[in-house]
């Protein structure tokens, strides 16, 4: 009994001046100092379950804290201001007028481009009415002068010539500057007879049978076999 009583006071003598080595082993490397010496109480003054229970506690705290911040940020911006709301409201009235000045702009730009353009179709509608009743005056005369009867015989006279003769004829009325007459002359002459005082006109001056040709289209008179043998 002694000797197991020897051999416990041994193991207990030996595992004091242990743990009072290793104590002063981590005091001489700053491995340990009073601070530490009282977090290590304090560690060790919990049980595992209350340290547990803090674990616990601490974690159900930082869940609250980030279901407070989470209705925080749905809230959004603090409420506006008094002035702030007056400040944004003349703001909002500056850009409400900007539009609209821009607006009235757009409208009146539209607005003269239309009187423009009506301007225009008045001037041409104006003209075409001229030319209208240019064309309409001078259809009359050209009737008036082939139903005169002096007219008619003058056109018979003409047709009673060769055609080399009619076409000397209508050459000196086109010199006197009567070329509308010709044409009223040619216009109402036979289309046989019409057509071989037009290819003398041809064999003496084409630019002159051209303008006759083209007077005569307007008319909407046609000279078939144009250029044949008379």
């Amino acid at each position: 009994m002694k000797t197991i009583w020897s051999v416990l006071s041994v193991a207990a003598v030996a595992n004091l001046l242990a743990l009072v080595g290793i104590v002063l082993y981590l005091n001489s490397t700053g491995r340990l100092d009073a601070e530490r010496m009282r977090e290590i109480r304090v560690l060790l003054s919990e049980t595992a379950g209350q340290r547990a229970t803090k674990a616990a506690l601490a974690k159900e705290q930082a869940e609250r804290e980030a279901k407070v911040a989470q209705e925080q940020a749905k809230v959004g911006t603090p409420p506006v201001t008094g002035a702030d709301a007056l400040l944004l409201k003349q703001e909002q009235s500056q850009i409400d007028m900007a539009r609209l000045e821009m607006m009235r702009r757009d409208v009146e730009t539209l607005r003269d481009t239309l009187r423009r353009e009506r301007s225009a179709l008045d001037e041409q509608k104006s003209a075409f009415e001229k030319e209208r009743k240019d064309f309409q005056q001078a259809r009359e005369v050209v009737i008036k002068t082939e139903s005169d009867e002096q007219f008619r015989k003058a056109l018979a006279t003409i047709e009673g010539l060769k055609a080399d003769k009619a076409k000397a004829t209508l050459q000196t009325l086109i010199d006197q500057q009567q070329v509308d007459q010709v044409v009223s002359y040619l216009d109402a002459m036979q289309e046989r007879t019409r057509t071989k005082v037009m290819d003398e006109f041809v064999k003496a001056d084409p630019k002159v049978a051209a303008d006759l040709l083209e007077r005569l289209r307007t008319r909407g008179v046609s000279v078939a076999g144009l250029g044949g043998s008379p």
